[in-house]
């Protein structure tokens, strides 16, 4: 079997923020990762008497989280003061999206839409590292959708 051609690389990504869903916040200057969890299926099972197997039945899918870290600064349109003003003001309402692939016309765009954000990390680090200081925010939404990105 002839492996694929078509794998992509997650460093041309492209991270957007909002908090109203048409002013957007590019986090490309500084994000470092993004990870999507959650949605699990919810199962629900039961034994009974006459059988060593259960009954199991599919319920509904949970809610699915994002995971952005991006670089710390304190820029005043940077993310880290920008996202902590939603966070503190706007009752945790944040909008994200992002494009593995770079915001192209043709490539997918995965979209929130609505959410909450439920963890907002201050910035922390070793006095001897050196290492880049880093910010974090966890927001969880109904679903994350995939569309092509036509603009």
């Amino acid at each position: 079997m002839a492996r694929t051609t078509e794998a992509i690389s997650f460093v041309a990504a492209d991270v957007e923020v909002s908090q109203d869903n048409a002013t957007w916040t590019d986090l490309a200057p500084y994000g470092s990762t993004v990870a999507a969890g959650g949605g699990d299926r919810r199962v629900g099972e039961v034994n009974v008497f006459d059988d060593e197997r259960p009954i199991v039945r599919a319920g509904k899918k949970g809610s699915q989280n994002l995971t952005i870290r991006y670089v710390y600064t304190e820029e005043v349109a940077g993310p880290f003061l920008v996202m902590r003003g939603w966070d503190d003001t706007e009752g945790g309402v944040i909008y994200a999206r992002y494009w593995p692939e770079g915001k192209t016309a043709g490539n997918l765009c995965f979209t929130t839409g609505k959410a909450v954000i439920t963890s907002f990390l201050d910035p922390g680090g070793e006095a001897g590292s050196g290492e880049i200081i880093m910010g974090e925010i966890q927001v969880t939404c109904e679903e994350l959708s995939e569309a092509v990105w036509v603009s």
